[in-house]
């Protein structure tokens, strides 16, 4: 069938946002609240959680909402090797005010004041700075910036009585420890020196955020900031109703059956859940009925996408260590203590810390609670257990075979089993996580 209603792809929208209707809803009171009393009581909201749950997009929905009332909204990024915060924000402030825009061009004189720059002199980027050397612009200190924001919002208000500023950051774990300690000091001078400010900030980023928050010097990240963990996984009617209800506005209807299909064989994941969904509407015959013979049909066909697009890719990216480490973590299900991984591959905990370090900050594990990990991508954890024994053999230093493994964790010897099906349900301990609300290199494998 044409015309997909799905939107599979890092970011973009989809056509229902299942499973956030409590986020949303908060996120009503949080804009009705400083419009109200100021920054008084602003609940700056960071999301958290794997890759592919949405944060994105939910932040994208804040920042719709915000307009809808009269916001000025400021998206950022957080990419390697682009200017700092303050530059982007004079970035946005010179497209602004060549727009014409009332608020920004009323406010010019406090942004000036930011990087002791003329507005009307072109060169800055966009961005946020993952460099750690960068200099301060003249001027520079978060006080001064907090100034320029509450004096933004207060002209917004001006045009929009029930309007303010809205700051959004995505990706916040790769910004510099400079660009978050910023960030974070200029909220609290927003909070002290501006209590009836408009200003808001909403962020997004993995689930170790908050731990970079505070290696930045952000003592208390909680109490600064709302962190709100995004689940791996949507619960059952949430993903069901993330394939069915976008079909029946376009009068497609999935039978049970199928809708029931599509979740098991993608655990529900959001990023899988409009991949698959897309791929079946595709291949389905329609024209207005999509059945279990359809979804059947199409399943070996993503299987293959996804090996070839998405996680046979990762996989010959990780090195050694961390592909011995990902199938010790596979074995137990994709989800098991540090102190039973460490029991698994015969080490130390101590021994294992960088690994853990290491795959955490590359979002293939995160900590659901303190010393637990799990696999970021459910379906991963048997493409791992399918795939060890013969990447193994390439490794240019001695892994442990899987068998070996499981003798020294105790395990019965089905758990190497991947079984045929990379589609299948996944066990009980593998899916429905929570990350928590604290927060390889390529080949040749060494």
């Amino acid at each position: 069938m044409d015309k997909s209603p799905y939107s599979p792809g890092a970011g973009h929208n989809p056509p229902v946002l299942a499973g956030r209707d409590g986020l949303l809803r908060d996120w009503h009171l949080v804009l009705n609240d400083i419009v109200a009393g100021g920054r008084v009581r602003a609940q700056d909201m960071i999301l958290s959680g794997p890759r592919g749950v949405g944060k994105t997009v939910t932040v994208s929905a804040f920042a719709d909402l915000a307009k809808e009332q009269g916001f000025e909204v400021v998206n950022l990024q957080a990419v390697s090797g682009h200017a700092g915060l303050v530059e982007a924000l004079l970035q946005r402030a010179r497209t602004r005010m060549a727009e014409e825009a009332g608020p920004w061009q009323r406010a010019r004189k406090t942004f000036e004041r930011i990087g002791g720059v003329n507005l009307s002199i072109a060169g800055i980027g966009a961005g946020i700075s993952t460099r750690q050397s960068d200099a301060a612009a003249p001027g520079l200190d978060a006080g001064t910036l907090a100034d320029a924001l509450a004096t933004l919002a207060a002209e917004v208000r001006k045009d929009a009585h029930s309007g303010g500023l809205l700051i959004t950051v995505d990706e916040l774990q790769v910004a510099s420890g400079p660009d978050l300690a910023l960030l974070a000091a200029t909220l609290h001078r927003l909070n002290v020196d501006h209590p009836s400010a408009p200003v808001l900030f909403a962020g997004t980023g993995l689930p170790f955020t908050p731990d970079a928050l505070r290696k930045a010097g952000v003592t208390h990240p909680d109490r600064l900031f709302v962190l709100e963990p995004i689940p791996l996984t949507l619960e059952p009617d949430d993903a069901r109703y993330a394939v069915v209800e976008p079909a029946r506005q376009a009068g497609v209807a999935w039978t049970p059956e199928a809708a029931a299909a599509v979740v098991e064989a993608s655990n529900g994941y959001p990023a899988h859940l409009q991949l698959f969904a897309h791929a079946i509407w595709t291949s389905a015959p329609g024209p207005d009925q999509i059945a279990l013979g359809d979804v059947e049909a199409a399943l070996p066909q993503i299987a293959d996408m996804l090996e070839r697009r998405t996680l046979g890719p990762r996989w010959d990216r990780i090195s050694d260590r961390q592909m011995e480490f990902l199938a010790a973590l596979a074995l137990h299900g994709g989800r098991a203590s540090t102190a039973t991984i460490a029991k698994t591959l015969g080490r130390s905990q101590q021994e294992l810390s960088w690994l853990r370090e290491e795959l955490i900050e590359e979002g293939d594990v995160y900590a659901p609670k303190r010393g637990q990990l799990a696999m970021a991508v459910p379906l991963f954890n048997r493409y791992v257990l399918s795939h060890y024994e013969r990447t193994r053999p390439e490794a240019a230093t001695e892994l442990l075979s899987l068998q070996k493994m499981i003798a020294n964790a105790e395990l019965d010897p089905s758990a190497a089993h991947a079984g045929p099906d990379m589609l299948r349900r996944s066990e009980p301990n593998e899916t429905r996580q929570l990350p928590p609300r604290s927060g390889g290199s390529g080949r040749p494998r060494s």
